[in-house]
């Protein structure tokens, strides 16, 4: 049962993390480097499943369908993220939380919306939806290196009704400061801001209240260590009013938790983002999402933020001891725990990487390394000592 959360663990050092690590079968006999793409699952998340799966093939699978299951991850999401949980419709990934967002804006013709260079396709592509309604499309930046928050505002015109971006971008690295952001972008005259949170969400805090994001959408099979297709999208609470309905179903209304109202065709939607949860979640994956959280539960946000920025400045200082670059400078204040490397031969240490069992990526030319807390500085050594075999 969710109960108050303790103080969590700020120490980076604490024994939680190398427990932590022998929760992860995998890290056994692989160096994981790779959690931008997806990050593998933790024992108990994989037994969770399994269970699952367990008792709806050998018992009655009805009574597996508890209402409380998702009031209870929408409560404990909204702990992690900075808000409430009345202000998170459950989605199924980063594109169906964004496609709800798009559809829901009041779009009017001749409308721009400000996109930076080099956004992942989920950004990229429901935006593209509301040029049916007159809208237009500004980039902001260059193609092929960090686009920052002043190149966005920049962007910015008198037509500009919406401004569109990644919190962490996948394929720079860089990120964003999001308060800043989205409060530069309001004061410009930008009525709303989108965000794609896939590659923050579960490592930074965004405190999303105290931002004037308003919309934030992310999915967990990264950082959070759900299985594919449970995620989420931030709304924030005053614009109900202004928006559309993009997503009514019947797990929108009050009949989805009292069945006696199944066939009133008169029910009024939830008046919170529950609105736009759209049907039946996928409940083999919240349950997976669920014990992720159970089990970082002694850490929290605060927790997880603190290990992050602390492995980062770790594995920026390997690098930075063997000569190797990174495409972004490490900022402190905001830290990222996507670092693309500046190395001569990127596709051949790619394959070397690969091949002596450290998983990483290729993206943009480069090899990306994506730590998650289960990391330490050995996997850091590991890798470097492999870049070095160069010959």
């Amino acid at each position: 049962m969710s109960g108050p959360a303790p103080a969590p663990i700020l120490d980076p050092l604490d024994p939680f993390w190398d427990r932590l690590r022998e929760q992860y079968p995998l890290l056994s006999h692989r160096t994981y480097l790779n959690n931008a793409s997806i990050q593998p699952l933790p024992a108990p998340v994989a037994r969770a499943v399994a269970e699952f799966a367990r008792r709806a093939s050998e018992e009655d699978p009805e009574v597996l369908y508890d209402a409380a299951a998702p009031r209870r991850l929408r409560a404990d999401l909204a702990a992690w993220l900075g808000c409430e949980a009345g202000d998170l419709a459950l989605a199924s990934s980063t594109s169906d939380g964004l496609i709800k967002a798009v559809n829901a804006v009041p779009w009017r013709k001749g409308d721009e919306i400000v996109l930076p260079h080099n956004e992942f396709p989920s950004v990229t592509y429901p935006l593209r939806m509301a040029r049916d309604r007159g809208v237009r499309i500004r980039m902001a930046g260059e193609p092929g290196r960090p686009v920052r928050e002043e190149e966005v505002l920049a962007a910015v015109t008198p037509a500009t009704r919406a401004a569109a971006f990644s919190w962490v971008s996948f394929s720079t690295g860089y990120r964003m400061d999001l308060k800043g952001l989205a409060r530069d972008l309001k004061a410009a005259g930008v009525e709303f801001v989108l965000v794609d949170g896939m590659q923050g969400a579960g490592v930074w805090d965004p405190d999303l209240r105290a931002t004037e994001v308003d919309f934030f959408a992310f999915q967990a099979v990264k950082w959070l260590a759900g299985p594919n297709g449970i995620g989420a999208l931030y709304i924030r609470p005053d614009l109900m009013g202004r928006l559309a309905d993009s997503a009514v179903s019947w797990y929108s209304v009050p009949c989805c938790e009292d069945f006696s109202l199944l066939t009133r065709p008169d029910l009024e939607p939830f008046p919170n983002a529950r609105r736009f949860d759209g049907g039946t979640p996928p409940w083999i994956n919240l349950v997976g999402l669920q014990a992720w959280l159970d089990l970082m539960r002694p850490a929290g946000i605060a927790g997880i933020s603190a290990r992050m920025a602390y492995l980062i400045g770790l594995l920026r200082e390997e690098l930075s001891r063997a000569g190797i670059s990174v495409l972004c400078p490490a900022d402190p204040l905001r830290p990222s725990s996507i670092l693309l490397l500046e190395t001569s031969s990127p596709l051949e240490d790619h394959a070397r990487l690969a091949a002596a069992g450290i998983s990483t990526s290729f993206r943009m030319g480069r090899v990306r390394l994506s730590p998650h807390v289960y990391n330490g500085p050995g996997d850091f050594r590991r890798l470097v000592d492999v870049l070095g075999e160069r010959a």
